[in-house]
């Protein structure tokens, strides 16, 4: 009968290279993830300030600030409407 080998070693170094590929695909994941999440935070920031300048752009204040080029066709007096005559002071 042959004696039994113990194979530690052998089985050491296999399971630290599985080891080492593990922390390098967790590695790599991590960092993509970092990655992602900065492109929607971006992303995220140029909608808001997209949406906050058309939120600007609706605040009218006082009679006569219409400009006649921005109304409809057809339609040369949109700015005689009661709705461009109010106050910033009182809404």
């Amino acid at each position: 009968m042959k004696p039994v080998r113990p194979v530690t070693r052998k089985r050491r170094k296999r399971l630290g290279v599985l080891t080492f590929e593990w922390i390098l695909l967790i590695s790599l994941l991590v960092i993509g993830i970092i990655g992602g999440l900065a492109a929607v935070r971006n992303a995220l920031l140029c909608e808001l300030t997209e949406l906050a300048e058309c939120i600007e752009a609706l605040n009218v204040c006082g009679c006569g600030e219409c400009d006649e080029s921005g109304c409809p066709p057809g339609n040369s007096d949109c700015c005689d409407d009661p709705w461009w005559c109010f106050s910033c002071d009182n809404p």
